[in-house]
């Protein structure tokens, strides 16, 4: 009667944590995963990164000299990466839409940094931090982009904007 019964319990106990740890396991090993090809990448550019930040599918890295952006993110298994040039940027912004339910807002709905060129013949480069389509929650994008827009910002100011005279 005690045998039967500590052994159900073990039973019972395993049927319900065994799915967490599978989770878990699982959510663990796609991350080396990404960070693994992210890295596989980066070694090909040649760029080294004093800041930069992986999360979920993206990346996104300032060279050492502050000269070059870089943001790479897997669309279909396959990475996409931009690297821009610093100089070339004009200005960035945050794009914020939240969510509305009766004039009241019920959450984030996605966030994008978008950056503005000097030259008018590129279009303006968003860079997708969230969105409630691809990811469930929200984790820390606001924070992130925050602080990605005042480095992005403080990089442009430091490059001087000066014409030369002949």
């Amino acid at each position: 009667m005690k045998t039967s019964v500590v052994i159900l319990s073990i039973i019972l106990t395993l049927c319900v944590f065994l799915p967490f740890l599978y989770f878990i396991l699982n959510g663990t090993k796609n991350t080396v995963s990404i960070k693994k090809n992210i890295n596989a990448v980066l070694k090909d550019s040649g760029i080294i990164y004093s800041l930069k930040e992986i999360w979920r599918k993206n990346f996104i890295g300032l060279s050492n000299d502050h000269k070059i952006l870089t943001n790479i993110y897997f669309e279909s298994g396959k990475p996409v990466i931009s690297n821009i040039n610093i100089e070339d940027i004009k200005q960035c912004h945050v794009i914020k839409n939240y969510n509305y339910d009766k004039k009241k807002i019920t959450g984030l709905k996605d966030l994008y940094l978008e950056l503005s060129f000097k030259s008018t013949n590129k279009p303006n480069l968003i860079i997708k931090f969230f969105n409630v389509d691809d990811d469930l929650a929200e984790d820390f994008e606001l924070q992130r982009i925050e602080k990605w827009h005042s480095l992005i910002s403080d990089a442009i100011a430091l490059k001087p904007n000066l014409k030369l005279a002949s």
